[in-house]
This record gives C-alpha cells, structure tokens and sequence, in this order.
C-alpha cells in the first residue's frame, strides 16, 4: 500500500525547513536603526486544519515569528481556548503592527497573551 503519511511528513518538513532558512535570511538583514528585519515583521506559518483526517478547524497549529517592531511577544507557546477564532489571531496581528481595528472577519478579540 501506498504511505501517504509519510509523504505528507516530507511535505511538511519541506515547508518548515523553508519557513526556518527565511527566517534565517531575514534575520541576518540589519535595518537603519540596528534591528533585524525579522525583528520588524511578523511572520506566520500555519495549517489549515487541526485534524486532517476528520477535517477539523480545531486547535489549529500556528508559528508566529518576528517581534512585530517589539510588540509581540517572543518565545511563547500558547494553546487558545476552545472555540477561539483564527480570526483573532490576525486582529492581534493587526494591532502589533499598528492597525487599529476593532474587528477582523469572525474575530471575538485579541490573544492578548502575545502582544508586549
């Protein structure tokens, strides 16, 4: 039989390998004012589903990198609520870079958790 799992594994080991060598790339990128330019971004890799075999949008895993011009938090691992929106997660986003909004798509607030 034909081990889908496995190249599924290889597929994602791809993309975080990618995701991790532009982080790299990023970091070694000094700005004006001696910070890096991942320090000045936020960037996020994430999956579209928490449980690919049942299709679930549940406890979806996320990686969120780069200081947002140090307003996030770094070095966090958090495990939302249940039932908490992906949505608020891009609000937050938002609001680390500046966009003051009081709502995004389905959003029901902030993770405030990540933000400095």
């Amino acid at each position: 039989p034909h081990d889908y799992l496995e190249e599924l594994l290889k597929l994602d080991r791809f993309h975080v390998f990618a995701y991790a060598r532009l982080l790299q790339r990023m970091d070694a990128i000094e700005e004006a004012n001696g910070t890096t330019l991942l320090d000045n971004t936020i960037f996020t890799l994430g999956a579209g589903m928490g449980d690919g075999t049942t299709h679930q949008y549940n406890d979806l895993p996320v990686v969120v990198a780069g200081g947002g011009s140090g307003r996030l938090k770094l070095g966090t691992h958090l495990h939302c609520a249940s039932g908490t929106p992906l949505s608020n997660l891009w609000l937050t986003q938002l609001h680390a870079l500046g966009i003051d909004l009081k709502s995004y798509a389905d959003s029901t607030g902030l993770v405030s958790e990540i933000l400095a």
